[in-house]
């Protein structure tokens, strides 16, 4: 595989992980501001939507909501760097700052549409650059960095992808567990968050409806828990033995097993027992356990 085909590869891969993290994006979720004095897309007194913005920015700088960030990661697909540093026709008209008439979308699905055409401009040059002028320097065009490789700047773009995509992920998680967004009455949620005060008030048939649940959310305590209890070990599919099994988790692999979890099943994804994946998650102590249940059966 070529330099460039390497580059190509690892900008496909950023944006899919971008593009799959922002699915179900809403207005609510969009504006949301975690604490106070966040700078975000705001609509000012003359009717246009503007960032809020200082240059040079404060030191600590407020915390940015997904609007802004998004309109960053929007500016930085889709600005006239990319075909001026690579040395490539420009492909269509900006998309962002350098647009003629930039504003920042007044809405998340405005957001998106216009972060998808941003991103298809981005491809587009990478996709026009050839091996050879990415080996290239940047030239004047690049003013501080013109001795750095084009290559150099590919790269660093993508870190940039990566690191704001990250930060909105993170703003999207913060948003999906804020307290007053979860039941936090109900058991299912408090056995997501691991609340063993439920052990008090489940019965055998309450505990065998919250073990899957405890178990995908790595909740092991109440996993242990919740056996003690008289919960019934699912043994078909994807068990919560084999998520124990997977992560190393030595004593709860025991209890599940001393409490009828079954060290043959096979989960229909990988068509793969708890000791493969035992195995293949780099846990020899749950493999051993799971191997000596094999070689006494």
């Amino acid at each position: 595989m070529t330099g460039k085909a390497e580059l190509v590869l690892l900008s496909d891969e950023v944006w899919e992980r971008t593009r799959a993290n922002l699915d179900g994006l809403t207005d609510d979720e969009y504006f949301w501001e975690p604490a106070p004095g966040c700078w975000s897309v705001r609509r000012r007194s003359d009717g246009r939507w503007r960032i809020d913005l200082a240059a040079p920015p404060p030191d600590p700088a407020p915390l940015t909501t997904i609007a802004w960030r998004l309109w960053h990661l929007i500016d930085m697909y889709g600005e006239d760097r990319a075909p001026q540093w690579l040395d490539v026709p420009a492909q269509g008209t900006p998309i962002g700052l350098d647009a003629p008439d930039a504003a920042p979308p007044a809405t998340a699905a405005e957001a998106l549409e216009m972060l998808e055409r941003a991103h298809d401009r981005w491809d587009a040059h990478l996709h026009l650059v050839t091996e050879e002028q990415l080996a290239l320097p940047i030239g004047p065009v690049g003013e501080d960095y013109a001795e750095r490789t084009r290559t150099s700047y590919v790269l660093h773009m993508l870190d940039e992808f990566i690191h704001h995509g990250a930060e909105i992920s993170l703003l999207r998680d913060l948003w999906r567990w804020q307290p007053d967004r979860l039941d936090g009455g109900s058991v299912r949620e408090r056995a997501i968050r691991g609340d063993m005060t439920l052990l008090d008030e489940v019965d055998a048939d309450q505990a065998t409806e919250l073990l899957d649940t405890a178990a995908d959310n790595g909740r092991w305590e109440l996993v242990l828990g919740l056996v003690e209890r008289g919960a019934r070990v699912r043994t078909d599919g994807r068990t919560p033995l084999h998520l124990a099994a997977g992560v190393g988790e030595v004593a709860v692999v025991q209890a599940l097993l001393a409490h009828g979890g079954d060290p043959a099943g096979t989960d229909p994804v990988f068509e793969a027992t708890p000791l493969q994946w035992a195995r293949y998650l780099g846990q020899p102590a749950t493999a051993a356990v799971l191997e000596d249940q094999a070689g006494s059966g």
